[in-house]
């Protein structure tokens, strides 16, 4: 039996989202299993394989920029050891998920030491990179027989098959040495098998903090965002799962793996969905469970949702993607409802008891210093609805209106801008004024693109952080998943947020096993 390999290297964890279960890859492999074929996932995002990693593998992993050649004995070692381990496993078709930031210079190198040493591996990229980058990974190395974006679900599917590379949907690949697109298919979450995260094809589940992902339906978009790149990876046509499938999958999650506590994925839920979602919940009595959710919502999406009845169902966080307060700044971004909306919505969440997080994008391209300042005053007047806030300089993404357009956008892309973002060295766990520039600018407080550097950036991103953090005194940085994780053990969501982020960024991974490991006993006794 042809046997298939889900690969994920990630090196070193950043975040608490890092080791969370993933339904990309647990999904991925039911769609290999139910075509008749051998599947194992080897998920290096958690914690038992992070502690395995010697201290220089670690070191490397965060310090180390792509061309860098200056590794240590123990990276090569760790290398060589991947290599020798998929080599003897008698895989022949590899999908090796590509990180954004730690990881991928590594995952790299190994998928070129894999096509030297056995040139008849078939290897696929998947995952966020992918998704970002997509034909300009060819640029970094040729090694890949293909390059799958979006769920790739149905790529994948086809090929369990062995379809001819052209017949296979959502891929670019390399013909006759020149990129090629196939057609994209949508897909139907509405078929796809039950993810499987049995240890023995999940390896690492037992690693992993449990939080266990759902989705309502393929996470497409409708709303094409400018700054967005989901609507190029995943679509515009919205296809809702069966609410019926949708029970029935968080039910055995419930029976077989003992979960209770889930993230809702979709980033944009449809219509609805997550009212409708809580109705469902409560009719087949599996609120009385104990299960509690976070979840993704957008105020023109979910302004009708009854959030009494979803805090009634356990959804318990609610995640506003808001980016700007500013009237025009909105207009820019396609946040085109008004403010009075977004200000009743949010009003209308917290007083249900919902834990209230929105995000914001500062700098934007063209930000002033009055719409700085309209935003600021606003933020005072939401603050009582408002739980946590996350804060990020706006970021211009391959796939996206921003850099299809940059001129209409005031943004100017660098000459090798493409390449400079594939092997761009993200640091999540470092401030971001410890950054490398980034390989774009934009207009800034009147200033051209062409005369703003990073540093301005910077500035003015940590002006804006500064003014909400310490003047509007709003709590920072707790996500979605971590007032879950709190909740699940029963620690203040604030003081553990900062607990996670100082342990992650100090490497101390004994103390990380340690939390996973009470909250798996704490899940024992729910």
């Amino acid at each position: 039996m042809e046997r298939f390999l889900i690969y994920n290297f990630l090196g070193r964890a950043n975040d608490l989202s890092d080791l969370l279960p993933s339904e990309r890859f647990a999904t991925a492999a039911a769609v290999i299993k139910a075509k008749g074929k051998d599947v194992e996932i080897w998920d290096g995002a958690n914690i038992n394989t992070l502690l395995s990693y010697p201290k220089a593998v670690i070191k490397d992993v965060e310090r180390l920029e792509f061309y860098d050649k200056d590794i240590s004995s123990d990276y090569s070692q760790l290398l060589k050891t991947e290599a020798d381990k998929i080599i003897s496993g008698g895989f022949e078709v590899i999908f090796v998920n590509l990180w954004r930031g730690p990881g991928f210079k590594f995952s790299i190198e190994l998928v070129n030491t894999l096509k030297e040493r056995k040139p008849t591996l078939k290897i696929y990229a998947i995952g966020q990179t992918v998704d970002r980058f997509r034909q300009y990974i060819y640029q970094i190395t040729s090694n890949f027989d293909g390059l799958i974006y979006g769920l790739g679900y149905e790529s994948i599917a086809q090929i369990a098959e062995e379809a001819e590379p052209q017949n296979i949907p959502n891929m670019i690949w390399l013909k006759d040495g020149k990129v090629t697109f196939n057609k994209e298919k949508i897909v139907d979450v509405n078929y796809l098998a039950e993810a499987i995260y049995e240890q023995d094809i999940y390896k690492g589940i037992e690693g992993k903090f449990p939080i266990y992902p759902i989705s309502l339906s393929n996470e497409a978009c409708p709303f094409q965002c400018p700054f967005c790149m989901r609507p190029a990876s995943y679509g515009t046509t919205v296809i809702k799962k069966n609410m019926s499938k949708v029970i029935k999958e968080l039910k055995n999650l419930m029976e077989r793996y003992n979960a209770r506590y889930f993230r809702i994925k979709d980033s944009t839920p449809p219509y609805l969905a997550l009212t409708e979602f809580a109705k469902a919940i409560i009719k087949e009595g599996l609120h009385k469970k104990g299960i509690h959710f976070s979840a993704f919502s957008r105020v023109d999406v979910s302004s009708s949702d009854d959030f009494k009845l979803l805090k009634q169902a356990g959804i318990e966080a609610l995640f506003f993607g808001v980016e700007t307060l500013d009237d025009e700044s909105r207009k820019r971004i396609r946040k085109n409802y008004p403010y009075q909306k977004l200000k009743e919505t949010l009003k209308r969440a917290h007083d249900a008891g919902i834990f209230v997080i929105a995000s914001f994008m500062c700098p934007l391209p063209r930000e002033t210093k009055e719409s700085i300042s309209n935003t600021l005053q606003r933020i005072k007047e939401i603050k009582p609805y408002l739980d946590s806030v996350l804060i990020q300089p706006s970021g211009v993404y391959p796939s996206t209106e921003w850099c299809r357009k940059p001129e209409e956008y005031g943004i100017k892309l660098s000459p090798n801008y493409m390449i400079e973002g594939v092997v761009y060295p993200v640091k999540y766990i470092l401030p971001i004024r410890y950054w490398k520039p980034f390989p774009f600018t934009y207009e800034l407080m009147g200033k051209s693109a062409k005369e703003v550097t990073f540093k301005d950036i910077v500035k003015v991103f940590e002006y804006f952080t500064k003014k909400v953090v310490l003047g509007a005194r709003i709590p920072f940085g707790v996500q979605d998943y971590d007032f879950i994780a709190a909740l699940l053990m029963k620690e203040n969501p604030y003081k553990f947020t900062r607990k996670i982020i100082k342990t992650l960024t100090r490497t101390k991974y004994k103390k990380i096993k340690e939390i996973i490991e009470k909250a798996k006993e704490y899940l024992k006794y729910q």
